[in-house]
Protein backbone atom coordinates (compact mmCIF):
# COMPACT_ATOMS: atom_id res chain seq x y z
CA UNK A 1 0.00 0.00 0.00
CA UNK A 2 2.59 2.54 0.83
CA UNK A 3 4.45 1.86 -2.61
CA UNK A 4 0.75 2.43 -4.31
CA UNK A 5 0.81 -1.16 -5.44
CA UNK A 6 -2.36 -2.80 -6.08
CA UNK A 7 -2.43 -6.91 -6.17
CA UNK A 8 -5.59 -8.04 -8.53
CA UNK A 9 -6.22 -11.30 -5.53
CA UNK A 10 -7.12 -10.83 -1.47
CA UNK A 11 -3.95 -11.25 0.70
CA UNK A 12 -3.71 -12.60 3.80
CA UNK A 13 -0.49 -12.65 6.04
CA UNK A 14 -0.79 -14.76 8.82
CA UNK A 15 0.74 -16.43 11.74
CA UNK A 16 0.72 -19.73 12.78
CA UNK A 17 0.90 -21.58 16.23
CA UNK A 18 2.27 -25.37 17.02
CA UNK A 19 4.43 -25.56 13.77
CA UNK A 20 6.56 -27.68 16.27
CA UNK A 21 4.02 -29.99 17.22
CA UNK A 22 2.10 -31.00 14.11
CA UNK A 23 1.25 -27.54 11.83
CA UNK A 24 -2.28 -27.42 13.96
CA UNK A 25 -1.92 -23.52 13.56
CA UNK A 26 -1.64 -23.18 9.85
CA UNK A 27 -3.73 -26.43 9.00
CA UNK A 28 -6.65 -24.35 10.91
CA UNK A 29 -5.52 -21.25 8.67
CA UNK A 30 -5.77 -23.18 5.68
CA UNK A 31 -8.88 -24.82 6.82
CA UNK A 32 -10.49 -21.35 7.36
CA UNK A 33 -8.95 -19.11 4.87
CA UNK A 34 -8.85 -21.65 1.91
CA UNK A 35 -6.36 -19.86 0.11
CA UNK A 36 -5.56 -20.57 -3.26
CA UNK A 37 -1.28 -19.93 -2.96
CA UNK A 38 0.77 -20.22 0.07
CA UNK A 39 4.19 -18.20 0.47
CA UNK A 40 5.88 -19.60 3.75
CA UNK A 41 8.46 -18.45 5.93
CA UNK A 42 10.53 -20.00 8.20
CA UNK A 43 14.12 -20.37 9.03
CA UNK A 44 16.59 -22.97 8.21
CA UNK A 45 20.12 -24.05 9.54
CA UNK A 46 22.99 -22.01 8.86
CA UNK A 47 25.36 -25.33 7.90
CA UNK A 48 28.86 -23.62 8.75
CA UNK A 49 26.95 -23.25 12.64
CA UNK A 50 28.93 -25.93 14.71
CA UNK A 51 27.51 -29.32 15.32
CA UNK A 52 25.94 -28.60 11.75
CA UNK A 53 26.46 -31.44 9.11
CA UNK A 54 26.78 -29.57 5.97
CA UNK A 55 27.44 -33.56 4.31
CA UNK A 56 23.49 -34.02 4.68
CA UNK A 57 21.87 -30.56 5.09
CA UNK A 58 23.53 -28.68 2.28
CA UNK A 59 25.82 -25.21 2.54
CA UNK A 60 23.64 -22.70 3.21
CA UNK A 61 24.74 -19.33 5.25
CA UNK A 62 23.57 -16.26 6.74
CA UNK A 63 24.36 -13.48 4.53
CA UNK A 64 24.14 -14.75 1.13
CA UNK A 65 20.30 -14.43 0.73
CA UNK A 66 17.19 -16.18 1.39
CA UNK A 67 16.53 -20.37 0.63
CA UNK A 68 14.22 -21.13 -1.65
CA UNK A 69 13.42 -24.73 -1.05
CA UNK A 70 12.92 -27.82 -3.51
CA UNK A 71 10.57 -30.45 -1.95
CA UNK A 72 7.78 -32.61 -2.86
CA UNK A 73 5.04 -29.67 -1.21
CA UNK A 74 6.76 -27.67 -2.83
CA UNK A 75 4.59 -26.37 -5.83
CA UNK A 76 7.38 -26.69 -9.06
CA UNK A 77 5.56 -23.40 -10.51
CA UNK A 78 5.10 -21.12 -7.61
CA UNK A 79 8.52 -21.78 -6.92
CA UNK A 80 9.44 -21.07 -10.63
CA UNK A 81 7.92 -17.91 -10.15
CA UNK A 82 10.14 -16.69 -7.68
CA UNK A 83 13.27 -18.23 -8.74
CA UNK A 84 12.78 -16.09 -11.69
CA UNK A 85 11.81 -12.73 -9.39
CA UNK A 86 14.99 -13.34 -7.43
CA UNK A 87 17.45 -13.52 -10.72
CA UNK A 88 15.63 -10.82 -12.55
CA UNK A 89 15.31 -8.30 -9.66
CA UNK A 90 18.91 -9.32 -8.67
CA UNK A 91 17.84 -10.46 -5.35
CA UNK A 92 21.10 -13.09 -3.96
CA UNK A 93 19.20 -16.31 -2.84
CA UNK A 94 20.28 -19.92 -2.10
CA UNK A 95 18.57 -23.34 -3.07
CA UNK A 96 17.78 -26.11 -0.06
CA UNK A 97 16.89 -29.55 -1.32
CA UNK A 98 14.68 -31.45 1.17
CA UNK A 99 13.79 -34.93 0.52
CA UNK A 100 10.51 -35.70 2.38
CA UNK A 101 8.71 -33.06 4.64
CA UNK A 102 10.20 -29.51 4.98
CA UNK A 103 9.33 -29.49 8.45
CA UNK A 104 7.45 -26.17 8.00
CA UNK A 105 4.06 -25.15 7.81
CA UNK A 106 4.38 -25.54 4.00
CA UNK A 107 3.14 -29.07 4.43
CA UNK A 108 -0.12 -28.01 6.08
CA UNK A 109 -0.38 -25.78 3.27
CA UNK A 110 0.53 -28.00 0.50
CA UNK A 111 -1.75 -31.00 1.08
CA UNK A 112 -4.36 -29.07 2.37
CA UNK A 113 -7.92 -28.58 0.67
CA UNK A 114 -7.49 -30.59 -2.26
CA UNK A 115 -4.18 -29.14 -2.61
CA UNK A 116 -2.87 -25.44 -2.49
CA UNK A 117 -0.24 -24.22 -4.53
CA UNK A 118 3.59 -23.47 -1.77
CA UNK A 119 6.29 -22.33 -1.89
CA UNK A 120 9.32 -21.92 1.03
CA UNK A 121 11.22 -18.87 1.66
CA UNK A 122 13.42 -19.52 4.80
CA UNK A 123 16.03 -16.89 6.61
CA UNK A 124 19.54 -18.88 7.00
CA UNK A 125 19.94 -18.75 11.28
CA UNK A 126 22.68 -19.69 13.10
CA UNK A 127 22.26 -21.18 16.42
CA UNK A 128 18.73 -21.98 16.10
CA UNK A 129 16.97 -22.97 19.59
CA UNK A 130 19.24 -21.31 21.17
CA UNK A 131 19.38 -17.85 23.45
CA UNK A 132 21.89 -16.41 20.95
CA UNK A 133 20.37 -17.39 17.86
CA UNK A 134 21.15 -14.99 15.20
CA UNK A 135 20.97 -13.85 11.30
CA UNK A 136 22.02 -11.55 9.18
CA UNK A 137 20.25 -7.96 8.26
CA UNK A 138 20.31 -7.92 4.47
CA UNK A 139 18.77 -11.99 4.51
CA UNK A 140 16.09 -10.48 6.40
CA UNK A 141 15.82 -6.98 3.97
CA UNK A 142 16.11 -10.01 0.97
CA UNK A 143 13.33 -12.45 2.55
CA UNK A 144 10.69 -9.45 2.46
CA UNK A 145 11.91 -8.64 -0.93
CA UNK A 146 11.71 -11.89 -2.54
CA UNK A 147 8.39 -11.82 -0.97
CA UNK A 148 7.24 -8.24 -1.85
CA UNK A 149 8.36 -8.80 -6.30
CA UNK A 150 7.00 -12.51 -6.38
CA UNK A 151 3.35 -10.92 -5.50
CA UNK A 152 3.96 -8.27 -7.75
CA UNK A 153 4.41 -11.34 -10.16
CA UNK A 154 1.24 -13.39 -9.34
CA UNK A 155 -1.24 -12.80 -11.99
CA UNK A 156 -5.16 -12.65 -11.49
CA UNK A 157 -6.84 -16.27 -11.70
CA UNK A 158 -3.13 -17.71 -11.98
CA UNK A 159 -3.60 -21.74 -11.07
CA UNK A 160 -0.45 -22.90 -11.10
CA UNK A 161 -1.78 -25.85 -12.84
CA UNK A 162 0.88 -28.21 -14.37
CA UNK A 163 -1.57 -28.70 -17.56
CA UNK A 164 -1.80 -24.30 -18.36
Amino acid sequence: KGNKKELPFGLYITNAVQEEIGLRGAEMITQTIKPNVAIVTDVTHDTTTPMIEMKKEGHLEIGKGPVVAYAPAVQQKLRDLIIDTAEDKKIPFQRSALSRATGTDTDAFAYSNGGVASALISLPLRYMHTTVEMVHKDDVENVIKLIYESLLNIKDGDTFSYFE
